[in-house]
């Protein structure tokens, strides 16, 4: 099973959509982090569940019943996040 580690701008990525949902909602806002927690503990697992990403040696992961997908770059040990992109957002 792979360690997952976070870039400082996916840290940022998910801070930033957490505060923003939660000034409307905080109960959505605990279920959205939620969502992308289960899907990362997923590919924790299987890396190779997203597809191949619109930047060079990324993988990216629709998180189901949520507006954002997983950045990721899967390795021997880790799985890296880069970011994590709402799909209402120019990416790359």
């Amino acid at each position: 099973m792979l360690t997952i580690k976070y870039t400082k701008l996916a840290i940022g990525d998910l801070n930033n959509a957490y505060e923003y949902i939660c000034a409307e909602n905080p109960i959505a806002a605990g279920f959205v982090i939620e969502k992308i927690e289960t899907a990362l503990s997923h590919l924790r697992q299987q890396p190779y569940l997203g597809h191949i990403g619109r930047v060079k040696n990324t993988y990216e992961f629709l998180v189901l019943g949520t507006p954002f997908i997983i950045v990721y770059i899967p390795d021997n040990k880790d799985l890296i996040v880069v970011s994590i992109v709402h799909t209402a957002r120019r990416y790359p």
